[in-house]
């Protein structure tokens, strides 16, 4: 297993070239090569879900006059920010903005009369995805006991004829991705019903070098634990984002022997400069008796053993391009090639294939005479 700083100081050495500029070209090779096998050999999938906001009855705190464009709900909108159709008391609907957190409403087009504070929404019918998304595979809505998959529309032309007038349902047709969001139609009618989206994400640079600043507590792991004891670790001070889920960049913490376990366990958050939290419990029980030593280091989502394949890949290009060297360059592709027939072989399906050859055919034995 190579984390980041082990692959661009492999590749400095085996380029003969420890200079400043040459780290820098490495790691953006290293991180060319990885983003091309990620995509093309793992599906690198992820979901995320939201629920859905049907159609409710609000009211403001003041009755909206002729000309207004925005009007104070009587508590905060709880909800994720939204725009939503709303409809007042004399008929007049708007495409409304709502912001979770406040309590105002906004509308571009003035009103023409004076209206009631009472007031409906339709529905809330687009719904933020991840920032990470590279590509949707699919959309699941569950109603109930039952799960429901809508069938994407790939033109704004042809969701725009499908929104000719608005129409509510909790049972879901189609859905179109515009933005950073996911529109659903018919527009859900119910809240709370769970949208799951299942994407494809976007490959985060391998960027954040082997950090050791401290020790790991006396204790500090425990087995069947998700939680990490640092001393003098200094994880917020800058180098590492804290309260927030860094899960996506792939980030690894190994208590060294002979008191920690040598297991490489992913992070999922920095909670404080002495408090990390796992993806995964520790499998073994530490004997962190004493204060030990630790490393945090990023890893490719390759398989460990395709690492090496990223810098091989980095070479090619560095003695074909940047310092012409035919024979370090068929060096080089011989060793990438070798590592890409692996990967294929292992990364081609999801599951086992186990090749039992061919089948025995089944025979009726009714179709026989037997002798008595």
């Amino acid at each position: 297993m190579k984390s980041y700083t082990t692959l661009t100081n492999l590749f400095t050495d085996l380029s003969n070239n420890t200079a400043s500029t040459n780290v820098t070209r490495g790691a953006a090779l290293i991180n060319d090569q990885y983003r091309y096998l990620i995509q093309k050999y793992f599906n690198n999938e992820r979901s995320s879900t939201t629920t859905t906001i049907g159609g409710m009855s609000l009211t403001f705190t003041v009755a909206p006059i002729a000309g207004a464009t925005s009007g104070t709900l009587t508590s905060a909108w709880t909800y994720p920010t939204c725009k939503q159709l709303i409809t007042f008391s004399d008929g007049e609907q708007y495409q409304a903005q709502f912001t979770q957190g406040s309590a105002s409403v906004t509308w571009s087009t003035p009103l023409q009369e004076a209206v009631d504070a009472d007031f409906s929404s339709v529905g809330v019918q687009s719904y933020s995805i991840p920032a990470n998304v590279s590509k949707v595979k699919n959309v699941t809505i569950n109603v109930g006991q039952l799960k429901y998959q809508p069938v994407p529309i790939m033109t704004r032309q042809e969701w725009d004829n499908v929104n000719f007038l608005p129409y509510t349902s909790d049972i879901p047709n189609y859905f179109y991705i515009y933005g950073n969001n996911i529109e659903i139609w018919p527009i859900p009618s119910t809240t709370g019903n769970v949208i799951t989206t299942n994407y494809q994400t976007r490959v985060s640079d391998l960027s954040v070098a082997d950090y050791s600043t401290g020790t790991l507590a006396a204790g500090g792991m425990v087995a069947g634990s998700v939680t990490v004891t640092g001393l003098a670790s200094a994880w917020a001070g800058g180098t590492f984002p804290v309260g927030v889920d860094i899960s996506y960049y792939n980030l690894k913490i190994k208590a060294n022997i002979p008191y920690g376990d040598g297991i490489w366990y992913p992070i999922r958050m920095f909670n404080s400069n002495t408090s990390l939290t796992l993806d995964v419990p520790v499998i073994n029980a530490p004997n962190i008796t004493a204060a030990t030593t630790y490393t945090i280091g990023q890893f490719p989502l390759l398989d460990e053993d395709f690492h090496d394949m990223l810098v091989y890949g980095a070479l090619k290009t560095y003695y074909s391009s940047q310092v012409k060297d035919t024979d370090r360059f068929k060096e080089y592709s011989g060793l990438y090639d070798d590592r890409l027939q692996l990967l294929e072989a292992y990364a081609g399906t999801k599951s086992v294939n186990v090749d039992l050859g061919d089948q025995p055919q089944a025979v009726n034995p009714n179709l026989f005479l037997y002798a008595s």
